[in-house]
């Protein structure tokens, strides 16, 4: 794989990631809707009124470090992880890419190119979090065969361009 190439996945990647996260809090919005009131997250700004204090900023740093806002529950990283999982499990599953892959072109494969075990996929998306970790789990992206990120090395998985479909009709 050339390094264009290799930027060329990283940023397909980055944007079905980015998509799938507006899905998430779009099923977050709807479980609010269904009347789930402890799924419901609350803006930063709801929690801080002028004059500011120094006390204020403490909701800030939740959201540069958690995402761009905090749950009334108080555990938003269980409950965020949780519906991501449930979703990204379903889609990778069912059809081998989420949403946000689907738009980006990119699919979710084994090492032998053919659609992952559920196994697989399980053991990927509960490493997805521990490869975030200060984004030290990306790293290998940058030197293996199909740049490969921690959590796809240890589920022997990896995401590559989906084929079009003009390709796929002319196969069958």
């Amino acid at each position: 794989m050339t390094s264009a190439e290799r930027l060329v996945i990283v940023a397909a990647r980055s944007e079905a990631l980015l998509i799938d996260f507006v899905v998430v809090f779009v099923i977050r919005w709807g479980l609010k809707w269904l009347g789930w009131d402890y799924v419901y997250f609350q803006p930063v700004l709801d929690q801080v009124a002028p004059p500011l204090s120094f006390e204020d900023f403490r909701y800030t740093a939740s959201a540069l470090f958690w995402g761009t806002m905090f749950f009334s529950c108080g555990m938003p990283e269980v409950i965020l992880a949780g519906v991501w999982l449930v979703y990204s499990v379903i889609c990778l599953s069912a059809f081998g890419k989420t949403l946000g892959m689907r738009h980006s072109g990119v699919v979710l494969v084994d090492a032998r190119g053919a659609k992952p075990s559920i196994g697989q996929i399980i053991v990927r998306q509960l490493l997805v979090p521990v490869s975030s970790i200060a984004w030290l789990g990306f790293i290998p992206a940058g030197f293996t065969a199909h740049a490969e990120t921690f959590h796809d090395l240890v589920s022997r998985t990896y995401v590559t361009f989906a084929p079009k479909r003009s390709e796929v009709e002319t196969e069958c």
